[in-house]
């Protein structure tokens, strides 16, 4: 059954994934605003978009492949995870809450060691920063946009179980 044009899903899955490709030449230059220009600012372009898009949003950095490095062991990935992060504070309404888009930035963002194989030594103090600012970025798309406070309420509840699963 559809649901009607006017409700929001919450939880939603793929079902209509908007992809963020972030080259390697983006990374490695650092180019946020490029990213952000390109990729980014069509999914807050308007309330219907943010509707449209929330929970949507996965990224994929092309062009590491043939590195045999994970990405969050890459040093070039983490500072443009935590450059993008400055220029697009609302990030955590957009990543879907079910692919390993969250996990990824919250582990670039944290880290305070990177043993190697994808392992991660967290900085609490900075975990509890990093989520407060997510969901101070969260906050401010359904304040901007009028959006339901129980909408918000289940989608902060889920993106914090994302967060629990990794620590």
């Amino acid at each position: 059954m559809p649901l009607p044009s006017n409700s929001l899903r919450l939880r939603p899955g793929v079902t209509e994934p908007v992809i963020l490709l972030i080259s390697r030449e983006a990374v490695d230059t650092c180019d946020v605003e490029r990213v952000f220009k390109q990729s980014v600012r069509f999914l807050m372009a308007s309330r219907e978009d943010v509707i449209l898009y929330r929970q949507q949003a996965s990224i994929v950095f092309e062009g590491w492949d043939e590195d045999p490095r994970e990405l969050v062991d890459i040093p070039e990935v983490r500072a443009f995870v935590k450059a993008m992060v400055v220029r697009w504070p609302q990030w955590a309404f957009f990543f879907n809450q079910l692919d390993p888009c969250i996990p990824l930035w919250i582990s670039c963002l944290v880290g305070e060691s990177f043993p190697g194989g994808g392992a991660v030594e967290i900085n609490v103090n900075l975990l509890r920063q990093v989520i407060h600012q997510a969901l101070s970025g969260m906050n401010a798309i359904y304040d901007l946009h009028a959006l339901s406070e129980h909408d918000l309420e289940i989608q902060s509840m889920g993106f914090i179980e994302v967060i629990e699963q990794m620590v």
